[in-house]
Formats: C-alpha cells, structure tokens, sequence
C-alpha cells in the first residue's frame, strides 16, 4: 500500500510541476508589468488600470499615428502603446473598428473623443516629459480598455 501511495504522490507532483510550466508566461517586460488575460491575451498595468495588451509601436519621429479602437475578443486600443519622445507632438488618427461605441480620453490633455463604429477621428497629443500618460475608453476603461504615450 505504501508503494502504491508514494506512486500517486510522485504523479502528483508531476503533473504539477508540467501545468506550472505550461501555463507560465515567457513574456517579460520591465515598464509596464505582463501578465496573463482571461481572454487569453496579456495585460499589463498602466497608472492603476489594467490594460488588455495589443502591442507596442514606436512613434519617434513621426508627426501622425493611427490607433485602432476594437472590441473583438475583449476590449483594447490596437497599439496599447505609443513610444515617442519626449515632448513630441503627435497626431493620432484613432478609427474605431468595433462594434460598439467607444471613446478616447486623456485627462491629462483634456482630450475627450467618442466615436461610434466604423468612425474615425484625429486628435493631438503631446507626450510627457518622462514616464508615461494614460489615455483610456470612458465606456470600457474597466474591461482593460486602456492604453498609454509612453517616452522611450
């Protein structure tokens, strides 16, 4: 009996040890933190808010972005981050590609934008002088629709 009890033991503990590391993220990134979504997708935290995760573009140099509103397989601005300069001024061409209605604000800028589907609209922004400023959807800001203008 105590063979057969060691046995399940040690099966145990393997099938945990293969679900650890088949659930484990490889993704790293220092500034904003990673992690796993319930959709299945990353998150990663901006000011206080969870962001659904769709990428990081480089904005530097340039003079106009596009940023794409979305809410297939949850909600999220496609990039989520914007990396420029600091200082620089950008135009963002934010298109809303969704479904449903959706907004763009920044508190900061007092950029306040609501586009219903299949819209768009073109707003400037300024990027911070360090670190990074939030923008989110006022509707879907708690399902992660958050994004930021982040200085490289």
């Amino acid at each position: 009996m105590q063979r057969s009890t060691s046995l399940s033991v040690a099966s145990l503990a393997i099938t945990a040890v293969l679900l650890a590391g088949a659930c484990s993220s490889s993704s790293s990134t220092s500034s904003p933190a990673a992690s796993g979504s319930a959709t299945g997708g990353n998150t990663i935290t901006i000011g206080s808010d969870t962001a659904n995760d769709h990428g990081t573009k480089d904005a530097t140099g340039k003079s106009t972005f596009e940023i794409d509103e979305r809410n297939d397989n949850g909600f999220y601005f496609d990039p989520t981050i914007l990396t420029g300069s600091a200082g620089q001024s950008l135009t963002i061409d934010i298109k809303n590609e969704g479904t449903a209605p959706h907004n763009f604000s920044i508190d900061s800028l007092g950029v306040n934008v609501t586009l219903q589907p299949g819209t768009s609209q073109s707003v400037k922004v300024t990027f911070p002088p360090s670190g990074t400023t939030e923008f989110f959807c006022s509707f879907h800001r708690s399902l992660g629709m958050v994004g930021g203008l982040q200085v490289a």
